[in-house]
């Protein structure tokens, strides 16, 4: 007996001694058991970590693009981490704040708007860590992936507009405009909606506006569109997946087919490129690849951490999709 209680008293003052020699070199632990010290990071490893902290995953254009910078930073060895903020800003934050603790080296950021990530990315970059921005250029980036989101709204209009000129001897109809009002990208494409519309279809009018940037949005707008504008003609949106939900309510009260009617949209969405191919209300979309845009941005990355020169601004292509060119998008 007095053996054991020798060794317990043994055992108990070995494990005080590891203990305080822990706090005497200033080890900790992280949540994941791992001392802080251990992190997995391009310096130690040679493994580049890669934060992605996108707006909302569910949308169809971003999940699409999300699946090939997976793809990507596997072919280069590249650990790539997921944050999905679901259209909530606060979240956004809170992931940004993640990355930094984890020790990436990489953050891809889908702001919402230039300002509200700002004071969070300037700590980022203090710390090392390198900032690409997509879609919302922010000046704390080394790189921007993304275009010039006012202009594109205008050529949605100019979309429309053709339509328009080809449909209505006079040029008049009423429109309906799907926006989304949330974040800047999609408040500056819905000017440049409006701006366009006035410029190349001068004697239309917006007879109504609505949030929609998702199908189910969508439903519900379309339905209250065609309820209160029953003459409505002509329906654009800052994107496909809005529209998507409005064609459905059209579909629902037999308008689908209607060759007066028409939708003007973009992403190049699958759903889209089909409904534009079978000669249905939906007259065009805007196609962007950003599957490949997804796939430089992981390059992109990497170079960084090379410490390579890259460009500083890229800017998507922009190519519409109608029922003259679908086939070709669709292969």
């Amino acid at each position: 007996m007095k053996m054991n209680k020798r060794r317990i008293v043994a055992a108990g003052f070995l494990v005080l001694s590891l203990i305080a020699s822990c706090f005497i070199s200033g080890c900790s632990m992280s949540p994941g058991g791992e001392s802080e010290g251990e992190s997995k990071t391009a310096a130690d490893d040679g493994q580049i970590k890669v934060g992605f902290s996108v707006q909302d995953i569910s949308n169809p254009s971003w999940s699409d693009m999300y699946s090939h910078m997976e793809a990507k930073a596997e072919e280069l060895g590249i650990q790539i981490t997921l944050s999905d903020c679901k259209a909530d800003p606060s979240k956004q934050i809170e992931s940004l704040e993640n990355f930094i603790s984890g020790g990436y080296d990489v953050i891809v950021v889908h702001s919402f708007d230039a300002e509200s990530a700002t004071s969070t990315l300037k700590r980022a970059k203090e710390k090392g860590i390198k900032i690409i921005s997509f879609d919302t250029y922010l000046e704390e980036s080394d790189c921007y992936y993304g275009l010039d989101n006012y202009e594109i709204g205008k050529q949605i209009a100019k979309n429309a507009s053709e339509f328009i000129d080809a449909t209505f001897s006079d040029g008049v109809c009423e429109i309906g405009v799907c926006n989304y009002p949330l974040n800047q990208v999609c408040l500056d494409r819905a000017e440049g909606i409006r701006d366009g519309l006035a410029e190349y279809a001068p004697n239309a009018e917006i007879v109504a506006e609505a949030q929609a940037g998702y199908t189910d949005e969508g439903i519900e707008v379309g339905e209250n569109f065609m309820q209160a504008h029953p003459n409505m003609k002509v329906i654009v949106g800052i994107d496909d997946a809005g529209l998507l939900g409005v064609y459905e309510s059209l579909k629902g009260v037999g308008k689908e087919k209607d060759k007066d009617m028409g939708m003007f949209g973009i992403d190049a969405l699958s759903e889209a490129m089909k409904l534009i191919s079978e000669d249905t209300v939906f007259r065009s979309t805007i196609h962007l690849d950003l599957n490949t845009v997804g796939e430089q941005m992981v390059q992109t990355a990497s170079d960084l951490m090379e410490g390579k020169d890259v460009e500083k601004k890229n800017y998507f292509p922009m190519n519409t999709i109608t029922i003259d060119n679908v086939a070709e998008y669709m292969k």
